[in-house]
């Protein structure tokens, strides 16, 4: 099962919808609607189940576009659907070489190394490895081209990106993880909470259905480097999940409130005054008639206001400049709420740029480190909430990346990302 993030919207989905595979079938459930088959893979071998789906929140040089990505377990098959229902094939993972059974794909950051902005699985029986152990993660490029052997890790059930802002479900956990101890023992959903992230957001976990415990997978600048996370002895890991801060919230439904019109009050007509004569003989005394026209109690209506559709949000770059020592992206906000941003990805031409050496955001410096090996990635960012955040409705703002030296002109020297809340992961460059 996947959510459909905000991100989504440019491929065409609603986000918050749900997506849950049953074989080729991928069925689309919008509460309070009842699921509709919304494609179906013409891939025999989807079936019976085991079947992959997860969301391209990247983007990357045009890379699936934000579709939806779905792999078939025993057919090594890879297809996109985007969000009118269209299935177009990526590619087929036997066109590298021999390889097990893939499942839990996921697209995985484009500053990750060599295989960034490609789709990853895992292969738990993949045999053709360093060791006697099966298992292994393999990558795909958007032309469908194929590197087998990518991570090697005994068992490999799934890809799992960290996000780089941390998001919590329920009892604040941030990743939560089905296990069953040795096989055919207890069973359970473990939570994990965001200080066991700390500072490893972007990077990859991958959980081991052998027993091998969970991997920390790293890029050092040169290789993938993998380190155990968390070792449960006799866990068998399966489905898993990190909480989506991609998919935006849900819009509160209000309360019906009963229109009620109060009840008329009865208000007698006045008494006769009695007026005495002169004479032995009293005058009658004349008697009050009560007078009352009834009004009936108005019934309560109950007046519903339906739960509006969330608008799809947008942030679109409408400017990059090479002059000087300077490169600088201006954002626009397109959606109807504010944006903050709270985290940026980049990479450029060390021997030309030199290193970075400020980042500011309108005329707020909000990163001041001198960073060089031509790689930034920062979560730390200087300045107040409000000096990062763009206005909704068409605010927009400016990005200056300042270098020792003068910058190269060239775009496609640079990748780039801007993370915002809600909004998500935004490409910059190239």
């Amino acid at each position: 099962m996947t959510i459909a993030p905000s991100q989504a919207a440019n491929a065409g989905f609603t986000p918050r919808d749900y997506f849950v595979t049953s074989g080729p079938n991928i069925w689309q459930i919008r509460l309070p609607n009842p699921p509709t088959l919304f494609a179906v893979i013409p891939d025999s071998g989807c079936s019976p189940d085991h079947t992959g789906i997860t969301f391209d929140h990247e983007g990357a040089l045009g890379q699936f576009a934000f579709d939806m990505i779905v792999t078939c377990k025993f057919s090594g098959g890879v297809w996109a659907v985007d969000g009118a229902g269209t299935v177009n094939a990526v590619g087929n993972f036997h066109s590298g070489g021999q390889i097990g059974e893939i499942e839990s794909p996921a697209v995985v950051p484009r500053t990750f190394g060599p295989f960034g902005g490609k789709i990853w699985v895992a292969d738990e029986e993949y045999p053709n490895t360093s060791t006697t152990m099966l298992g292994a993660i393999h990558a795909m490029d958007e032309n469908g081209n194929v590197t087998l052997g990518v991570v090697e890790w005994h068992g490999a059930e799934a890809v799992l990106v960290i996000p780089q802002t941390p998001c919590t479900f329920c009892s604040g956990g941030e990743l939560f993880q089905a296990i069953t101890l040795n096989e055919q023992g207890p069973y359970g959903i473990y939570q994990y909470f965001p200080a066991s992230f700390e500072g490893l957001g972007g990077n990859v976990l991958v959980p081991s259905e052998a027993a091998s415990g969970t991997a920390l997978v790293q890029f050092d600048g040169t290789n993938y480097v993998t380190s155990v996370f968390d070792l449960i002895p006799g866990a068998t890991f399966e489905g898993a999940s990190f909480a989506d801060c991609d998919v935006p919230t849900p819009t509160p439904t209000s309360t019906p409130a009963a229109t009620v019109t109060p009840t008329a009050t009865f208000t007698p007509t006045s008494t006769a005054t009695l007026t005495p004569t002169a004479t032995f003989t009293p005058t009658a005394t004349a008697t009050a008639t009560a007078t009352f026209t009834p009004t009936p109690t108005a019934t309560a209506t109950a007046t519903f206001t339906p739960t509006p559709t969330p608008t799809p949000l947008m942030i679109v770059v409408t400017a990059e400049t090479f002059s000087s020592n300077k490169v600088t992206i201006t954002f626009q906000n397109d959606a109807a709420v504010d944006q903050v941003l709270t985290g940026l990805s980049m990479t450029w031409p060390q021997a030309t740029n030199g290193n970075l050496t400020k980042i500011t955001m309108g005329a707020t410096t909000i990163y001041n480190t001198s960073t060089g090996g031509g790689t930034l990635n920062t979560s730390s960012l200087l300045g107040t909430t409000a000096q990062r955040t763009i206005a909704a409705n068409g605010g927009t703002a400016t990005l200056t990346f300042t270098f020792h030296n003068n910058v190269s002109t060239n775009a496609s020297n640079y990748t780039g990302t801007a993370t915002f809340n809600p909004f998500g992961s935004v490409t910059m460059l190239p």
